[in-house]
């Protein structure tokens, strides 16, 4: 359908008398000039539209009175309001206003929200990991946005930042708790707001089927222990037998010193600076893992050494493990967390009571419960608890003597 050309225009004038109004102004079909103020844009936009109509024959329709509440000036918004809406119904486009229409704070661009975000983070004890992981999902999501304010950020800008169909649902799940935290504390922010609301919140949360844990079963964990007793002096030893046979966490293990390992006690100290939850725990050693420990805290082999990753990955691929699927069809995949899987299972099948492996990993009782029943039988947790060294190797070595 042609639009017709606008013959009348609203200027924004200031009076003699040092009055700002705004000016409709254009000619009438017979060339007379029309320049009359108003105090309200509302009203200079309703008299345009007046006049634009009687220029063009279009017809005025019939004025309906009714008794109202509304001021007139409300009333002429109203007007307004469903000529601009061109047929469509007012009330919709009230709600979608109400559900993304956040009032006016102060304007804080998104890069500099979240350098203070990740400052304030950092102040807070948050731990390196914690924070290297909010600068990336966050960051990610700034850097598509960068003229952007915080307050002008919608949810459909969210919604296409997680919902992206290249994500996996653990994925999306992590980048909207991230975004979550970084709008939330933006929101929240003392003595000033940087957006009303939090964005993130009207987002619903991504649904995660949890897979049952992948183990190593015991040919491979058998492969596994040579690889890092052959490979470089045994310089990933510790580093695979606290996460095989203690079932320790790889971020806690990262954090772990000599310090906190007692051999003669046969127990690893968790504290509260090196556990995942801030929660102190007691680890035990079981007996295997002492003997293949021992001859490394004589020589103080380093829990992680400066080539740790790389050192670990030649560790992998010589027990047939690989990182990814891709890099290698003759390599089975290695997933995240699977030598704690493995140790959590079988210290299950072992002990039969939940409660106590619950307490030995670091968990809950239901999450062992739910996730670890039933993985191992009995038979082959025996196998898994007697693999130990070779017996010329696996004198208990008094520490006190040493």
């Amino acid at each position: 359908m042609a639009t017709t050309k606008s013959r009348f225009r609203i200027i924004i004038f200031t009076n003699p008398s040092g009055e700002t109004v705004f000016r409709v102004t254009g000619f009438t079909k017979d060339g007379q000039r029309v320049r009359q103020n108003f105090t309200t844009d509302i009203a200079a936009t309703i008299r345009q539209q007046e006049l634009e109509s009687q220029f063009h024959g279009l017809p005025q329709g019939e004025v309906n009175l009714v008794s109202t509440r509304l001021t007139k000036d409300q009333v002429a918004e109203a007007e307004l309001a469903y000529n601009q809406l061109n047929g469509r119904p007012l009330l919709p486009a009230v709600r979608f206003y109400l559900d993304n229409f956040r009032e006016a704070s102060i304007r804080v661009p998104l890069t500099e929200a979240l350098s203070q975000f990740i400052a304030a983070k950092t102040a807070g004890n948050n731990r390196p990991d914690t924070i290297r992981s909010l600068e990336y999902k966050v960051g990610a999501f700034v850097r598509k946005h960068p003229e952007k304010s915080v307050g002008e950020i919608l949810p459909d800008h969210i919604s296409e930042e997680i919902h992206r169909k290249v994500l996996s649902p653990v994925s999306q799940s992590n980048i909207r708790r991230a975004l979550h935290a970084f709008f939330e504390w933006c929101a929240t922010r003392k003595p000033q707001a940087y957006c009303v609301g939090n964005p993130v919140k009207s987002i619903e949360p991504v649904k995660v089927d949890r897979d049952e844990p992948q183990i190593l079963p015991l040919d491979g964990v058998k492969r596994l222990v040579q690889a890092a007793q052959e490979h470089k002096q045994g310089v990933c030893m510790p580093y695979v037998v606290l996460g095989l046979f203690c079932a320790i966490r790889p971020t806690e293990l990262a954090r772990l010193s000599w310090n906190e390992i007692d051999l003669q006690a046969k127990t690893v100290t968790i504290g509260t600076k090196l556990a995942k939850m801030r929660q102190r725990r007691i680890v035990e050693i079981p007996k295997n893992a002492v003997q293949f420990l021992i001859p490394h805290a004589l020589a103080k082999t380093p829990l992680k050494g400066k080539n740790a990753r790389r050192d670990f990955d030649a560790v992998k691929a010589a027990a047939g493990y690989g990182g990814r699927a891709a890099e290698n069809a003759a390599l089975k995949h290695w997933t995240a967390d699977i030598m704690r899987h493995t140790g959590i299972s079988h210290h299950l099948a072992q002990h039969q009571h939940e409660g106590k492996t619950a307490s030995w990993a670091g968990n809950s009782p239901d999450v062992i419960q739910r996730h670890y029943k039933g993985l191992v039988n009995k038979q082959d947790a025996k196998a898994f608890w007697a693999i130990a060294p070779n017996t010329a190797d696996a004198k208990i070595i008094s520490l006190r003597a040493a």
